[in-house]
This record gives C-alpha cells, sequence and structure tokens, in this order.
C-alpha cells in the first residue's frame, strides 16, 4: 500500500529569508510563485503552472513570504526548499469585544483641552484592524483637519457599499482582507456581507471612533451617557483594515493587513482580537506585531476577556502593548424593587414603550432549582422557557453560555414582560450595561442570590423594575473588569502583563447603521452609538494616546512610548484607596492592572525612560529555549544571530519588574540590570525607593543616578535575596524620584 498525503487543501503561513532570493528571479514574488509552483504534487505537468492561483497573499515589508493553499504533500516538499524558514497553518482569532477622554484627564469639566494639542498630531495614523468602518458616523467628520501627510501611502479600497468618496481626511485608508476567510469558509454571501471595508457589526467603528474620532456634540445611547464623544486623539487619521468577518478573523488575512498598514505608513496598529496562548512563534499576531515594531510602529492589542481567571491572558508578547480593562466614574443605575420591599441597584441601558409601572408589582418567576446551581433554563437559554409559566412575568436568568442580551429575546419570546439578569460567582459584582429589548436590570451575584431565594420561596413572588438614566461621578473609579484577562505570563513569568489597564466597561462610541444597539438580528432599533465593553473597547483607548505621544515624541521608539505609559500609571482609584478587583471586590494586583491605570498627560513627561531596541527582543527570544528554525521567524535573514545584549530574560529592559526565584533552595540571590534613560531636563539626580517585601531583601546599586547633557542613559542593578520563601507571589514597586518625576516599576516576586 502507498500512502498518499490528504489532497484536500488548507492555508499555510510560508515565512521566507529574503536575502536567500536567487539572482535569477526579477523580485520576490517572482520567486515566490517559483516554488509553490515547483511543490504542488500533480501528475500532469499543466496543473504545477498555477503558483500564483495558490499564492493569497505576499508579505514583504514587516517580515517577508506567502499565505498559500496547499496539500499536505505540497505543503512538505515547500517546507524543504532552500530559503524557507517556517511553515504554519492558518489559525483563526476572535474579537475581544464619552466620558473617557474626560476621566482620563484629556479633557476638563469645561470641554477645554487640557492636552497640549500641536499640528503634529494631524500627522500621526492609526491602523485599526477590526470589522470595517461605516464612514457615515459623525465621528469620522474630517472639518477642520488640514491635507494628508505626504508620506501616507494607504489606499481607499472599494467594493459593495463602500466608494473611494467615503475616505476623507478623517479615514485616510481603508482596505479589506478575505482571501484566508474565503479559502477555509467558502465566498462571501455579498446580501448578506459587505466584501468591503464596510462594517456591519459596529464593533470595527466603535474601535476606530475611539482612537481618534471627531468630537461629536450631544453623542447619546437613547438619551444615557449624554455628551460630546471624541476619540482620544481627535487630530489623527483613521486607516481601518478589515480582517474579522462573521466566521471569526483568519491569521493570512491578519498577517497581510500588518504588512500592508506598516508599508502604508501608520504609526500605531490597535488590534482588539486575541486567540489562546501559544509559543511566540508560533502565534502570527505575535509574528506579526514583531515585524511591526522593528519598523517603528507602536502595537497595542487587548488582553482578552477571559477574566477573572488567572492565566487567562491573550497577546503576551513583549514588543506588544497588552491593555486590560477598568471601570469609569460613570454609571447606568437601574433599579429592582420587590413585593415584600427590598429593594437592589443594578444597571441598565433599556429604552423603550415596554416600562414597567414603578407603582405596580408584576409576578416574579426563576427557573432554577435553587439560588447557586444553574441550569439550561436558569440561564434562559433557547427553548427552555415555558410559555405558560412565563407569559405576563418578570423572569429571572442566570448569566452564562449565550449572550445577555439574547436572554432578553427568548424571555420576550415566551411573552415575559421583564428580566432580572443575575451574575453568578464567574462575573461576581460586576456589573456591564446592556441596551436589551425588554425592561431588564443585570445585578451582582449577592442580590441575585436573595432575589433568587425569594422567588423560590415565595409562591406569589412579585418584582417591579425602574430605570434612573446616566450617573457620573461614581466612587470608587476605576475598577479593574472582572471579565479582564489576568496574568501571569506562563509564556515567560519574568515579562509582567498586562501591562496597563484602561477604560473599558460601558463605553460610548460610534456604531454601524446595520444592526441595533444589542446586535441581535431582531431589533430593528437604529442608533449613532453604542455602548459596549470589552478589553476591546480599552485596547483603542491606549492606540489613540499612544499616536498623541508619537506625535508630540516622534523620536520615541514602541518601547519608550509603552515605558511612558507605564511608569506613569496610577495604582489608587478616586477615594484614594488601592484599584480594587470587581470580581472579588478586593485589592486587585499587577496580575489584575499590570503597571497600573493610564494616565496620559502625566506619560507626555515621564522623566525616565526604559527603551529595548529590536535586536534585544530578538535576544530574549534566544533564551526562550526556541529552536534555530524557530527563532528564523523572527530572525527573518539567515545571518542574524543571538547577541549578548541580555543573559536572563529578567534582563530585557522592560518597565516591570517579575524575578522568579527557582525550585532549587540554593538559588537564594537573583539580579537584574535596567538601563534608564532621561528624557527630561539633561541635569537631574534620581533616588530609588523600594518597597519592603516579606520574602526578600532588595539591594539598589547604584540608588542615585545622575543624568546629564553628556549622560543620558544610567545602568543600574537591583538584586533580591531571599529571606523566607514565600508560597504566595509578593507584589511591590520600585520608584526612581526626582522631586517632580516619580517614576514607578512595578515588582513581582515569585517562589517556584
Amino acid at each position: 500500500l502507498v500512502h498518499c498525503g490528504s489532497t484536500a487543501r488548507n492555508t499555510y503561513i510560508v515565512f521566507m529569508d529574503k536575502s536567500a532570493k536567487p539572482d535569477e528571479f526579477a523580485d520576490h514574488s517572482q520567486w515566490y510563485s517559483s516554488m509553490v509552483r515547483s511543490s504542488i504534487a500533480s501528475v500532469t505537468p499543466a496543473a504545477s503552472e498555477g503558483g500564483e492561483e495558490r499564492i493569497l497573499y505576499t508579505f514583504g515589508t514587516a517580515f517577508h513570504g506567502v499565505a498559500v493553499q496547499l496539500n499536505e504533500e505540497e505543503i512538505a516538499r515547500l517546507g524543504q526548499r532552500n530559503g524557507v524558514v517556517s511553515v504554519f497553518p492558518e489559525t483563526v482569532y476572535h474579537l475581544h469585544t464619552t466620558r473617557s477622554p474626560l476621566f482620563l484627564g484629556l479633557e476638563s469639566e469645561d470641554s477645554t483641552s487640557s492636552w497640549p494639542t500641536e499640528v503634529s498630531e494631524y500627522d500621526v495614523v492609526v491602523g485599526v484592524l477590526d470589522t470595517g468602518i461605516w464612514p457615515e458616523s459623525p465621528s469620522f467628520n474630517d472639518t477642520g483637519l488640514g491635507p494628508i501627510p505626504a508620506r501616507w501611502k494607504g489606499e481607499c479600497e472599494t467594493g459593495r457599499g463602500f466608494e473611494k468618496r467615503h475616505c476623507n481626511r478623517k479615514i485616510v485608508g481603508a482596505r479589506s482582507f478575505f482571501r484566508g476567510y474565503e479559502s477555509a469558509s467558502g465566498k462571501i454571501n455579498e446580501q448578506s456581507e459587505y466584501r468591503s471595508p464596510r462594517d456591519q457589526d459596529g464593533h470595527g467603528t466603535h474601535t476606530a471612533s475611539t482612537v481618534a474620532g471627531s468630537p461629536v456634540k450631544g453623542a447619546n445611547l437613547l438619551g444615557y451617557a449624554l455628551g460630546t464623544a471624541r476619540g482620544m486623539a481627535p487630530g489623527a487619521r483613521v486607516a481601518a483594515y478589515k480582517v474579522c468577518w462573521t466566521g471569526g478573523c483568519f491569521s493570512s488575512d491578519i498577517l497581510s493587513a500588518i504588512d500592508r498598514a506598516v508599508a502604508d505608513g501608520v504609526n500605531a496598529l490597535s488590534i482588539s482580537l486575541g486567540g489562546g496562548v501559544s509559543s511566540y512563534y508560533r502565534d502570527s499576531l505575535s509574528v506579526g506585531a514583531f515585524g511591526a515594531m522593528e519598523m517603528g510602529v507602536f502595537v497595542s492589542c487587548s488582553a482578552g476577556n477571559g477574566g477573572p481567571d488567572p492565566i487567562s491572558l491573550t497577546n503576551v508578547s513583549p514588543w506588544v502593548t497588552t491593555i486590560g480593562a477598568s471601570t469609569m466614574d460613570r454609571d447606568f443605575p437601574a433599579t429592582v424593587k420587590l413585593g415584600n420591599g427590598q429593594s437592589f441597584t443594578g444597571t441598565s441601558l433599556y429604552k423603550g414603550l415596554g416600562n414597567l409601572s414603578v407603582d405596580k408589582q408584576y409576578e416574579l418567576i426563576y427557573h432554577g432549582s435553587n439560588s447557586s446551581n444553574v441550569t439550561p433554563s436558569s440561564m434562559c437559554l433557547e427553548g427552555t422557557l415555558d410559555r405558560h409559566k412565563v407569559a405576563g412575568k418578570i423572569v429571572i436568568c442566570d448569566r452564562g453560555i449565550s449572550p445577555r442580551v439574547q436572554k432578553g429575546q427568548v424571555v420576550k419570546d415566551a411573552g415575559g414582560i421583564g428580566m432580572i439578569l443575575s451574575n453568578t460567582a464567574t462575573n461576581g459584582e460586576e456589573l456591564v450595561a446592556d441596551c436589551h429589548l425588554l425592561p431588564a436590570v443585570a445585578v451582582g451575584e449577592k442580590n441575585g442570590k436573595i432575589i433568587k431565594h425569594y422567588a423560590l420561596s415565595n409562591s406569589e413572588a412579585t418584582a417591579t423594575l425602574a430605570f434612573l438614566g446616566t450617573k457620573l461621578k461614581v466612587r470608587p473609579s476605576p475598577v479593574v473588569a472582572a471579565f479582564s484577562s489576568r496574568g501571569p505570563n506562563v509564556l515567560s513569568l519574568e515579562i509582567l502583563k498586562p501591562d496597563v489597564i484602561a477604560p473599558g466597561v460601558n463605553i460610548l462610541a460610534a456604531w454601524t447603521g446595520d444592526l441595533g444597539p444589542s446586535s441581535l438580528s431582531s431589533d430593528h432599533r437604529r442608533t449613532a452609538f453604542n455602548i459596549l465593553s470589552g478589553t476591546s473597547m480599552s485596547c483603542p483607548h491606549v492606540s489613540g494616546i499612544a499616536a498623541l505621544i508619537k506625535s508630540h515624541r516622534p523620536e520615541w521608539s514602541p518601547a519608550a512610548i509603552k515605558s511612558a505609559l507605564m511608569t506613569t500609571a496610577y495604582v489608587h482609584d478616586n477615594t484614594f484607596k488601592p484599584l480594587k478587583d470587581a470580581s472579588t471586590a478586593l485589592y486587585s494586583t499587577p496580575y489584575d492592572h499590570g503597571a497600573g491605570h493610564i494616565q496620559p498627560i502625566k506619560a507626555l513627561d515621564p522623566g525616565l525612560i526604559y527603551d529595548i531596541h529590536p535586536q534585544d527582543y530578538f535576544d530574549f527570544l534566544c533564551l526562550q529555549g526556541l529552536r534555530p528554525t524557530e527563532l528564523a521567524v523572527f530572525a527573518k535573514f539567515s545571518k542574524r544571530t543571538c547577541g549578548r545584549s541580555i543573559t536572563q530574560a529578567g534582563d530585557l529592559n522592560y518597565p516591570a519588574i517579575s524575578a522568579v526565584f527557582p525550585e532549587n533552595p540554593n538559588v537564594t540571590a537573583i539580579t537584574f540590570r535596567r538601563t534608564a534613560t532621561n528624557v527630561g531636563s539633561p541635569n537631574s539626580t534620581y533616588h530609588a525607593v523600594v518597597s519592603p517585601f516579606r520574602g526578600a531583601s532588595v539591594k539598589i546599586q547604584p540608588d542615585v543616578l545622575a543624568f546629564s547633557a553628556e549622560k543620558k542613559a544610567i545602568t543600574y542593578q537591583i538584586t533580591f535575596t531571599t529571606k523566607s520563601r514565600q508560597t504566595a507571589p509578593e507584589f511591590g514597586a520600585l520608584f526612581w524620584k526626582d522631586g517632580i518625576h516619580r517614576v514607578k516599576s512595578p515588582v513581582v516576586l515569585t517562589w517556584l
């Protein structure tokens, strides 16, 4: 028997060594086509002539290679050819689904800008990899913007629902990438989906307007959150790269978009999507971001919505800025009043004709067997509610499995007149507001248990719901969102992730005109703005602020911008107490909030920065146990070698410090090196202050850094010596102070 490989074609990402191109080929595309053509297994020579047809994308700026459709036998042949660095199968990524400028200090109460505006802001372009853009949104009005930067090479691609005229001086580029998606899922149905940059999902429009939306007075969602909506960098330009479709976001499309965005000339990339954590070299987004970073592009990614579980982070590469989510000081309160007189506060964005009378009580029902264990019917899943039992009643539904707004639709379809959405242990006391299709209030786990117990123990249980609009200056805030993914970063414990947190709960921003605010197909309401939550929302806050910093500090590297954001972040809320975790109501740790909550104005003048060069990141990878063929994905060319800039992973010049003591009890001391670069007054002297640890003593040499015009960068050592091994990680901080600046690095000590 002769075993034949599968004849089914799949998409593969093939990274190439650019320098290995034989002289006989005029360009790299010709060389790649020739290699693919000669690798196609076929009994007829004619079939091997279609190398170009099998190639979906050619990469040539941030990295080099192709996305190609081959079967197992063909890809095995191609992988053996000279010049092929590595081969990876296609993977699927998923989306991480007006008050914020004021809350972040970018605007004062009287609406005059606190951020120093300069013409240079108009020269910054942020690329947003997402579901496209809705160009008619008032957030993309280009009034007052000057000419598009001369260096910009982007284009406005056309397709169904998207024409050249849809780009302007705000939306300076719009492209769509679907070849990988179509290769895996079949041709896009143009009747139900736009095969163009137009956004029918809403996610991409929301994130793009958060980055750089123009100011829109009177923005609101059905009357909620009324005010002026504006992006973080309202003078910056947006380029939309549509990589996500109804079936997901495919790695070949993402890589092609990153490569094209870098070639177009973006200054920053905002990527609110992710997959599971895999080794650096196997993560297409990580590889793509490395190439962008090498070209000076700042890349921010969402941390994921896997919290509050530990080790739930995605996008953990040190060259990416990983963003967790926090609340703001704005809320949308709603109340539940029970027949026994008890009242509970929750949240809601409901606005409709079906308001319940606050003077009347309505029958209340819960389909669970007790207040703690959830069942399909207690979660109000599709097809689980009995119309005879539900009609005319308020239904209690547990969170889980199905989308929150869909539970309301299920209740409505079964004849229910209202819903109380109860958190479970997973979400704790965190409240996320939704634009429900029937009167509905979300409550925390504790209140949910009380309400459920009342409904189960009282055959004549009743309730009513009331909606109280928008509340500002909520305390405490910010609070780490329960859904925000958590560390530690198991890929490299020495790299603390997430990096920072930013507003990601109940964020008002622009919305598609193709979908209702609940995103349900049955929702026929149309709104210009929507309120969403997720690390998808926190990521563009940081992308926009990075653009602002870049416009004021054009010489800064992506690592310098990240350092400024991290070392100026704060870890106390507006009640002057340490940040709390919404899932537990206890204090959060750097595994939850990273370096802390972003503080844009301070980040413009951080005093000191910790810079990292591309070779430093490569040397870090050399210490991660990668084989030469795996390292080559980042090397890009065969002559790149591991340098000696760092000798241990913890020596990467990262703004956070994480020391990991091995199980070997003989290792009692760990020393790391950091190099601080002065970006403030030339003649500055900084003194070190470090928080005490139970398990270790800390020594810093030198503990005074004296900078001058000639001496702009100084290297210091920090040594941790074990006093008593701890069973849990210890958290603290190192500060460098000069009387004006307070340069803070979070410190984590772990004993394995």
